[in-house]
């Protein structure tokens, strides 16, 4: 019996050899071909750690990237998506075309049904039906559509990040990359035509070789059909393309698993069309081994009588001529030459076989189920963008999904590290971020926010923001109202189109991830980032936010737009204005009352002196909120004061605990380590010991000031309800040295955010550690400030 990482590559592996449908007429006794699905893409999405994944991705003429192949277990469930859109009508209709195919006028009937097909999907909705989302990726955050063989990010909009994924069939054998699809399906065409699998062909083969260069001729088969160099250009198409289509819709319904086809990223641009327009190799000869191997020829080398050139006869014996071809993939072959790890081949090959019974005939596979679970995400992190969204409609590069996808990848990295490992819980595995994208769904235009809804039924009697803008200094005009009309729009009536398009959209994104993630709505755990308004924008809704959240119901196709539905965990702003927002609302961040927290006081959880009601602003249903600003972001603001101002005032000012000593410490380090009598500076991790005040003797005449114990102890209570460490406000190092200048840092301070790695890692630790405040990090506890009395 196999172990329970052993794959069974039975009914149920994702790494069992996909079924091949049943052949019939005369495609009998061909042996199936081992197809391999590729994708063109900067991002590699079984890597998640490569730097790849975020260079270039901001640049559409690198958009096509370079070619990957899919992982076996992905590749098979897009060639069982695939072969699912087999038709037998589609199949039949196009074998009868073959057929009747003779000279222009049967190039004309085919092209007429060819047309007609296409017709039928475009105008059939239950044709259209049959398209295939498959989720892919290590991280499943993209879905290929089959057969349009396009691959997309599932939980935003893509933005330059739309993948051609190409089915092939035929590959280059030094190399095991895959063949254009139009020169791989006129191989397989001439494979069909001669059967080179057949004893008979091998026979052929022998013969040809006792005969000479004349019998050689004999059995080297010109790669593209020679009566097409008779036909106009129109009907070439047709007729090389009704052999075996290279168009995705056509090669998945008309053809059992032979075709190789390609999508494209251009909707307007007819799938494999370019592949069509150019004929690669046009004038070249393949000769075919055996079962799997066949060589590209080139005028030069073919064989010839005339010259005396004997090819056929070199290759048998072993000898590489023109360009050696593999007929099916060999994933061995891939990783061996693209130097993989050895460990992926035994991980990822099928069984030989000769391979236990046992194994082969299980139903369940216990290695799938274990990577399965071992893949469940247990925190979810959705990230709030700010003002500026609708500038990165013009500029490319100012997009918040480049600056996510990157953060993305260093909280991935972050969670290998051994400081952070040392204090996840046990049950963590991962943490996924996601951007929520609210803003695209808002215009300006018309004197206000508009959505797509809006846009129908809007009747254009007034004016707009374009009818009252000077022409003068329009670039600058237009950067300001991009960037910085959010803020005086969300302080307009138009605020509750705003709120209502960041819940539609969180929850939206929300809703995917539970469907491709089943069961993480039960044992999940969800986090928020806002960052500069959508902070702001997140402290309104997490007010209005019920208490319990209701289970969430899949089965309802419209978000609700009220309030999230998801229960938040830890709630993190970065470069925030809500302590100025609640200033202007007269509001102050309370707990919220009958909120389960773990490791909370329960008395404190109903006291009405700690906690608030729902609907009241700045009453919060989240188990901590953090507040990280750096020192120069000039829109950034504290929030510990708006829980009590004296309580804030005796605390101490802490920062995020540093990931990385600097060049200094550690020079300063290794200095007293050398002198006698002198200690290194502790780790940045482990909390500054608290000096101790100089003792005084006081006059005993002294009057005191007046102590409030009371209202110190409800604060307290309210800080630690509001965050396990007791205070909110942390300050991010950014910048320093002895060049430092705020004004400079000041520019770019407001988006330091995304790429500092304290941040990152304060994060990860925050996120994953086990909640409650008997489990707080050290570094992070609140410390009170040391009281001294001045003698006079």
């Amino acid at each position: 019996m196999p172990s329970p990482q052993t794959h069974t590559y039975g009914p149920k592996c994702r790494l069992a050899p996909v079924p091949q449908p049943l052949s019939a007429g005369s495609y009998d006794g061909i042996p199936p071909v081992a197809a391999q699905f590729f994708y063109s893409s900067v991002i590699p999405i079984d890597d998640p750690l490569s730097p790849g994944t975020i260079a270039g991705v901001s640049d559409a003429r690198t958009a096509r990237g370079q070619i990957r192949p899919f992982s076996l277990g992905d590749s098979n469930a897009l060639e069982k998506a695939w072969l699912s859109l087999l038709s037998d009508d589609d199949i039949q209709a196009h074998e009868q075309l073959v057929r009747d195919r003779k000279l222009s006028s049967a190039a004309e009937k085919a092209n007429a049904a060819k047309l007609a097909l296409l017709a039928k999907f475009v105008s059939d909705e239950s044709y259209k039906r049959e398209a295939i989302d498959v989720v892919v990726g290590v991280s499943r955050l993209h879905m290929v559509s089959i057969p349009a063989l396009q691959m997309k990010p599932i939980y935003w909009s893509p933005v330059n990040d739309i993948a051609v994924v190409l089915r092939a069939t035929w590959f280059y054998r030094d190399t095991m990359l895959p063949i254009p699809p139009a020169v791989a399906n006129q191989l397989e065409a001439g494979y069909r035509e001669l059967k080179p699998h057949t004893e008979t062909w091998n026979d052929e083969l022998r013969c040809a070789i006792e005969v000479g260069p004349l019998g050689e001729e004999k059995v080297s088969h010109r790669l593209w059909p020679e009566d097409v160099e008779t036909l106009s250009d129109r009907d070439k198409q047709v007729v090389l393309d009704i052999r075996i289509s290279t168009d995705p819709f056509c090669a998945a319904s008309c053809f059992r698993g032979e075709a190789a086809a390609e999508g494209a990223v251009d909707p307007n641009l007819k799938a494999g069309a370019a592949s069509q327009q150019h004929r690669s190799y046009a004038s070249y000869h393949v000769v075919y081994k055996d079962a799997s191997t066949a060589f590209l020829l080139k005028p030069s080398l073919k064989p010839s009588a005339y010259y005396g050139r004997r090819p056929v006869a070199k290759i048998m014996k072993g000898m590489t001529i023109g360009i050696p071809v593999t007929r099916g993939f060999d994933r061995r072959a891939w990783e061996r030459i693209h130097n993989k790890k050895a460990t992926r081949d035994a991980a990822n090959q099928p069984p030989s076989v000769n391979g236990p019974p046992e194994a082969l005939g299980r139903d369940v596979c216990a290695a799938c189920q274990a990577q399965k679970e071992r893949g469940q995400v247990t925190d979810l992190v959705l990230v709030v963008h700010g003002i500026g969204q609708k500038f990165a409609e013009r500029v490319e590069s100012f997009h918040f999904t480049h600056a996510i996808n990157a953060f993305r990848r260093e909280v991935n990295l972050e969670l290998t590290s051994p400081a952070v490992k040392g204090v996840l819980r046990e049950d963590q595995n991962g943490i996924m971020v996601l951007p929520i994208n609210w803003r695209h769904t808002l215009s300006f235009e018309d004197g206000g926010p508009m959505t797509e809804e809006d846009k129908a039924t809007h009747v254009p009697d007034g004016f707009s923001l374009k009818d009252i803008e000077p022409g003068s200094i329009p670039a600058v005009r237009s950067m300001i109202s991009d960037v910085m009309f959010d803020i005086p729009f969300y302080l307009s009536h138009h605020k509750g189109k705003m709120i209502n398009a960041l819940v539609t959209e969180a929850n939206r994104v929300y809703r995917l991830w539970c469907r491709n993630n089943p069961g993480f709505a039960e044992r999940g755990r969800t986090h928020v980032i806002g960052h500069s308004l959508g902070s702001a924008m997140a402290i309104e809704i997490l007010s209005r936010q019920p208490t319990r959240v209701p289970r969430l119901d899949l089965s309802l196709r419209v978000p609700q737009p009220d309030f999230f539905e998801f229960d938040t965990c830890n709630l993190f702003l970065v470069g925030s204005p809500a302590g100025f927002f609640l200033l202007l609302e007269r509001g102050m961040l309370q707990p919220r009352r009958g909120r389960v927290k773990p490791g909370a006081d329960p008395v404190d959880i109903n006291a009405p002196e700690v906690t608030g009601e729902a609907c009241r602003y700045g009453c919060i249903a989240v188990d901590n909120i953090y507040n990280v600003l750096a020192k120069e972001d000039p829109i950034a603001y504290l929030l510990n004061g708006t829980i009590d101002p004296v309580y804030a005032t005796s605390l101490m000012t802490a920062h995020v605990p540093s990931s990385a000593s600097s060049i200094f410490q550690y020079v300063g380090n290794a200095v007293k380590s050398l002198v006698p009598g002198t200690t290194p500076t502790p780790a940045t991790m482990a909390p500054p010991a608290a000096p101790k005040p100089p003792f005084a003797r006081l006059p005993s005449q002294l009057e005191l000031e007046v102590h409030d114990f009371t209202r110190e102890e409800i604060a307290e209570r309210k800080a630690y309800l509001l965050n396990d460490n007791g205070q909110i406000d942390y300050y991010l190092r950014f910048g320093g040295g002895p060049l430092e200048i705020q004004y400079l840092n000041m520019l770019s301070a407001h988006t330091c955010y995304w790429t500092s790695q304290d941040f990152i890692r304060m994060l990860c630790m925050e996120v994953g550690r086990k909640p409650g405040r008997a489990n707080t990090i050290p570094a992070m506890r609140a410390q009170k400030a040391a009281k001294r009395v001045a003698l006079g």
